[in-house]
């Protein structure tokens, strides 16, 4: 059992500047170390330190495996998580965001993709977000994976979710910014929290948020676009992916609509 003091310390591996400035926001003091995850033998003596430190850590097979997406399709082939479905080509994907600790793994998000972009949550029936949340739990389990978010890719098929791919670490925005936007839950914080052995509580998504793209030319600036009514989030293209914006709506028809009005309204598109 850790001291009380120690929740407030978490160890990062190749840290993520966006859970280093939640840990900053949050007084969460940080010990991290950069060196690659493919190696066992190197992540073993600085895990020890750290574990030894007070600080919880994830076994280094776990972090070992989630670095190599090869290894990831070899353990959910070798262990019949997913059916053998053949070509998945057009069928329906999907991204999941999990948060684990103590080796308990919480599904906190399952977005769509979209032929526009991304739209959270995805619409499922209650039984196909149940498969899907206990295929991506049971690979986590199988890696030993015990601490921190991680980001999973899965596609839909007619025999049921196929596990496309795996990794460690927060989802490249912006799903993070869609979670926020359709229910509140901010998966940063979350992330921090569970790397401090603390549990979270998912906030339910009381809408839908959607993402597209924002492709140049423009007709607006990021700065109009953000005064558009219903635009949630604006980011111009930078170091992680290019620009998008979010809106959040009613319906998953409803968000579809407003993508594309304000698409047409951006880049002076066709509706």
């Amino acid at each position: 059992m850790k001291e009380d003091n120690d929740v407030s310390r978490i160890f990062l591996l190749n840290p993520d500047p966006r859970l280093l400035d939640e840990a900053h926001r949050a007084g969460v003091q940080v010990r991290s170390a950069r060196v690659e995850a493919h190696d066992e033998s190197v992540l073993r003596p600085l895990l020890k330190e750290a574990a030894a430190a007070g600080l919880f850590v994830n076994p280094a097979r776990a972090l070992r495996l989630l670095a190599d997406p090869d290894a990831v399709q070899r353990l959910v082939r070798d262990n019949r998580l997913s059916p053998d479905a053949g070509a998945v080509s057009g069928a329906p994907r999907l991204t999941v965001e999990t948060l684990s600790v103590h080796g308990m793994h919480q599904t906190v998000g399952i977005t769509a993709r979209m032929p526009y972009g991304l739209l959270h949550p995805a619409p499922l029936t209650e039984d196909t977000a149940a498969e899907v949340r206990a295929v991506v739990t049971a690979l986590l389990d199988l890696t030993g994976y015990q601490y921190g978010p991680a980001h999973t890719g899965v596609t839909l098929t007619r025999q049921g979710p196929v596990i496309t791919g795996c990794r460690a670490g927060l989802a490249d925005e912006p799903v993070p910014e869609l979670l926020k936007v359709a229910g509140g839950f901010d998966l940063a914080a979350g992330a921090v929290r569970v790397l401090a052995g603390k549990l979270v509580e998912a906030a339910r998504p009381c809408r839908f948020a959607a993402a597209a793209e924002l492709s140049r030319p423009w007709r607006l600036g990021a700065g109009e676009v953000g005064t558009v009514p219903d635009v949630r989030v604006v980011s111009t293209s930078g170091s992680r992916g290019p620009g998008h914006f979010v809106v959040h709506a009613d319906s998953p028809e409803g968000a579809a609509q407003r993508v594309t009005s304000l698409s047409a309204l951006v880049a002076g598109e066709a509706s």
